[in-house]
């Protein structure tokens, strides 16, 4: 009989291989330039930023962006304002139709904002303000289930290259989320584009769950070139909320979350973006009901698992059939229909 090895990697060893702290990831849920231009809250006058009064207008032909903030991803700056609030978190949507640019953001765990912007910088790297939200705060909604508070508006834009280069790149630029303790910036998040669709109005109804305890688990596995390596086997994880996240079956391939009410989701890949060697992939998934009709994941229609921590496979040769768990990070965003 052929012998299994299983072994546990630990999570200290993993977040300081990656260079984070997973105590940073809240449990619920281009320009690389050292100035400290990205926190400066004064925004690009070529932007051409004006605050609008009113809702955001129709959904047709518009493009939808969503970016999940937390303190750890905040770039510091020597010398320059504090960043990085680590109990705090935000989630946010927008919507980019003409020269109008609509926002949907919720936030816990850190003060009132004292500004919110989108900025145009690569993960790790600061950039300038190119679209500006902070005359929105105050206004519109303020509360929402679950969330210390949250805000709707629109803004217009007047630099049409500022918004075509964020509708061609979105990993390239990044919401931020200003606090009076955290001037340079409390939360931020690339932003990822929505490849579905959904009523703007309806955006703070989308969720986010984040991983309490979960393990990437791998077998060693012959490959096509006749070497044995660490291939993805199952995932096993508890999110906020207590989702079970796993594969349908090891070695399936096919992601499902399950929630305690036994509403349930498999997820298809769309698409992948690389978030550094030490960390797993961010992903954006494509759902599909698998349990009862209603509860939380009865109207899902589209997964992303993003802010990644650790989790990566380990590299080099390994005994075939051996199993390793490898406690990853991340936060889970759920967009319904």
């Amino acid at each position: 009989m052929k012998r299994t090895k299983i072994i546990l990697i630990g999570t200290t060893a993993v977040a300081a291989a990656a260079g984070v702290t997973l105590a940073v990831l809240p449990a619920f849920a281009a320009d690389n330039s050292s100035s400290a231009a990205g926190h400066s809250g004064q925004a690009d006058s070529s932007a051409g930023i004006a605050v609008q009064s009113g809702g955001s207008g129709s959904d047709s032909g518009a493009s939808l962006f969503v970016a999940s903030l937390n303190g750890a991803n905040e770039v510091p700056v020597q010398g320059g304002p504090a960043v990085g609030d680590r109990d705090g978190a935000a989630l946010e949507f927008v919507k980019v139709k003409g020269d109008k640019v609509s926002v949907a953001v919720k936030w816990r765990g850190t003060d009132k904002p004292t500004a919110l912007h989108i900025h145009q910088g690569a993960k790790g790297a600061n950039g300038g303000i190119k679209v500006d939200f902070t005359g929105l705060l105050g206004k519109g909604k303020t509360k929402t289930k679950g969330w210390a508070g949250a805000v709707t508006g629109t803004v217009q834009v007047k630099d049409k290259a500022v918004l075509d280069a964020f509708k061609t790149d979105p990993n390239g630029f990044y919401a931020n989320l200003h606090t009076a303790g955290f001037p340079g910036g409390a939360v931020r998040g690339q932003f990822h584009k929505v490849t579905g669709s959904f009523p703007f109005a309806a955006a703070l109804d989308n969720f986010q769950a984040s991983v309490v305890k979960g393990k990437q688990i791998y077998e060693c596995k012959k490959g096509d070139d006749g070497t044995f390596s660490f291939q993805q086997r199952d995932v096993r994880a508890v999110l906020g909320g207590h989702i079970a996240h796993s594969f349908v079956a090891p070695n399936s391939g096919t992601p499902q979350w399950i929630a305690q009410d036994h509403s349930a989701v498999t997820g298809k890949l769309i698409s992948k973006t690389p978030n550094g060697d030490k960390n797993i992939a961010e992903l954006d998934l494509k759902a599909t009901q698998s349990g009862k009709k209603r509860g939380p994941f009865a109207d899902t229609q589209e997964i992303f698992r993003l802010n990644t921590v650790g989790g990566v496979a380990p590299a080099g040769s390994c005994e075939q059939g051996s199993i390793v768990g490898v406690p990853y990070g991340a936060d889970y965003v759920f967009v319904q229909k």
